[in-house]
């Protein structure tokens, strides 16, 4: 039989005529077979005083005869033993002794074989469980970057183009792998190539992220105003690449030299309602008194420089019902939540107001029926979407916009009141403008 041996105990592995494993059996007989060096054999266990009281030599089995010769790993750890017993005396001849052990040897070198075959198995695996996870990553990378609004790509130290987004191809107008390879000679003009290479050194002798902010040509011929993001990074086997991320800033650019100019405008404006108490107590948003004041100014200014301007009012549906069926506090949380939606819905040269109760004003300057109605649609579907703690809110919104012959912003907002009684009116939950001659 081939015991095996581990720190839990011992275990038989494979047996011969026995075709059983009593642990009594082998116990006394493995450890005295280590401990004597690697081999040992007993030719009459009942003679012999380390054995003859074993309870398999005077009943059970009746042994007479062992052998063993223990199994090394290379390190010359005994991993088990090979045995041999009899219930007659024996005695080895020199060429059995020497086969038992050889035995013993042929048996640690299938282990190790099998061991290494194990090992090498777990390799194959975990190689190709490591290229799985590697396709999968590549996959997600792409799958991310072709996904962002974002112009991406990657180059070599050399400048030549490794990977870019699909955002970037579409805004040159190429394919996704016309300009792979190609180097900023190739692709731009003398200058532009120049200043390319000039960002590309910068962006090798600093560590960290390069900002830059400048104009590109589309395939369209339009100039678009873009933030660069540059960066150095390292591929697995350690050389330089240059990443890049562009943010198309033309709006911003645009909306705030915008800003800019509306905000010298009110600066004076300003200062003066400061000086008034302006805002409601229960949302924070702009007062009633704050609100026709601005009217009056912004509709000032769209007079003299022929501007547009819009009102709306929002009114929301069966409010009472919400006081009456979870109390005035659950109906002060809608009108603050709502608030909220509100303030994070508009411009910033917008004004939000509590207009009284639970209808609420919206003054946009510079907005014409249909941007107003675009705003509109936009706040009640995400009113209505909103995480409500007790029951869904919808609003019901009037729009007004102004006319050649509107006569001053009191009337504006009579025109948007007029619209929101109808949207009432039409089943709630929905926006009315006033086009001039009523509400529809």
């Amino acid at each position: 039989m081939v015991m095996m041996l581990d720190p839990q105990g011992q275990w038989c592995k494979v047996s011969g005529a026995l075709r059983m494993y009593e642990p009594a059996l082998t116990g006394a007989f493995c450890d005295w077979t280590v401990s004597s060096g690697g081999a040992m054999t007993v030719t009459d266990v009942a003679a012999d005083d380390r054995f003859r009281l074993h309870p398999q030599v005077i009943g059970g089995l009746k042994i007479r005869f062992f052998a063993g010769a223990a199994i090394f790993t290379q390190a010359r750890s005994v991993i088990g033993v090979l045995c041999t017993v009899d219930m007659v005396p024996r005695v080895l001849t020199s060429e059995q002794e020497d086969g038992l052990e050889l035995l013993a040897k042929q048996l640690q070198a299938r282990i190790e074989l099998r061991e290494q075959r194990r090992e090498l198995q777990e390799l194959i695996w975990e190689k190709d469980r490591a290229a799985a996870r590697l396709a999968a990553e590549e996959e997600r990378f792409r799958a991310f970057m072709n996904a962002s609004p974002f112009l991406s790509y990657l180059k070599d130290a050399s400048g030549r183009l490794l990977f870019y987004n699909q955002a970037f191809a579409q805004k040159f107008g190429v394919s996704d792998d016309a300009w792979l390879g190609r180097t900023g000679d190739q692709l731009w003009g003398e200058e532009i190539s120049a200043l390319v290479r000039s960002d590309d050194i910068d962006v090798r002798s600093n560590t960290g992220v390069v900002e830059s902010e400048e104009q590109l040509r589309g395939s369209n011929g339009a100039v678009s105003c873009w933030k660069t993001y540059r960066f150095p990074c390292h591929d697995t086997f350690g050389n330089v690449l240059l990443a890049g991320i562009a943010v198309d800033m033309t709006e911003e650019v645009a909306h705030k030299a915008e800003i800019e100019r509306y905000q010298q405008e009110l600066e004076q404006a300003n200062e003066q309602l400061r000086q008034l108490s302006v805002t409601d107590g229960l949302t924070g948003l702009r007062n009633r008194r704050a609100f026709e004041e601005r009217l009056t100014l912004e509709f000032s200014i769209a007079r003299r420089r022929e501007r547009s301007l819009s009102v709306m009012l929002l009114d929301v549906d069966f409010f009472k019902q919400i006081n009456d069926r979870w109390g005035h506090a659950a109906g002060d949380g809608v009108l603050r939540q709502l608030g909220e939606t509100l303030r994070g819905s508009v411009r910033l040269p917008d004004l939000v107001a509590r207009y009284g109760g639970e209808e609420f004003a919206v003054l946009i300057p510079e907005s014409g029926p249909d941007a107003t109605l675009g705003l509109a649609n936009r706040m009640m579907q995400r009113i209505a979407a909103g995480d409500w703690r007790h029951t869904p809110v919808t609003v019901s919104i009037g729009l007004a916009t102004i006319q050649p012959d509107t006569r001053d912003g009191f009337e504006l907002v009579r025109h948007a009141d007029e619209a929101l009684y109808a949207a009432k009116r039409g089943g709630r939950n929905r926006v009315v403008i006033y086009d001039g001659e009523g509400a529809k």
